[in-house]
């Protein structure tokens, strides 16, 4: 597997962690058109009881950006509070502006293509390419968003307590 994780403002954050991480069972299928993987990537790679140590570490009450996010989570054995989880996959926001169904998940490529016209993962999967797309799309409804999902960054939340 490959992580990448990044801080920053729409996807020309900093690359905080980029790693190839060597999974504890022996690879059979390196599914290198859609992994980007190839033997040779996990010949160093960070063990992977190690690399968690580090996301976890990483991501510890942090916000977490990304597409499609649950198999990734599932991977590093991590469950982070739901509110602190911004799936693009999952956005209606996002493919009403793309033009798409709210019924059908699209992926990160078509996303990415459809609202900013841009083409990614055009040759082989890049994992810093992805984490920037997704931090793009993400700030693009990041207002709306917010306001949906959790109530206490809205502003009439706060404006409906009484101090």
């Amino acid at each position: 597997a490959v992580v990448s994780t990044q801080s920053g403002h729409y996807g020309r954050g900093n690359i905080i962690y980029d790693s190839y991480i060597k999974p504890i069972q022996p690879v059979t299928d390196y599914r290198t058109k859609w992994s980007g993987i190839k033997k040779k990537h996990l010949v160093n790679a960070t063990p992977f009881t190690e690399a968690r140590k580090i996301i976890k570490k990483h991501l510890h009450e942090k916000y977490i950006i990304g597409h499609d996010l649950r198999n990734d989570f599932q991977a590093v054995k991590f469950s982070p509070h739901p509110l602190l989880i911004k799936d693009t996959s999952k956005c209606l926001a996002l493919r009403h502006i793309a033009g798409l169904s709210e019924q059908k998940k699209p992926s990160l490529r078509t996303l990415t293509g459809l609202v900013f016209g841009k083409s990614i993962q055009t040759s082989s999967h890049c994992s810093v390419e992805d984490a920037r797309a997704a931090l793009m799309l993400y700030k693009k409804v990041e207002d709306q968003w917010d306001a949906a999902t959790n109530p206490y960054l809205n502003d009439t939340y706060w404006d409906a307590v009484k101090y």
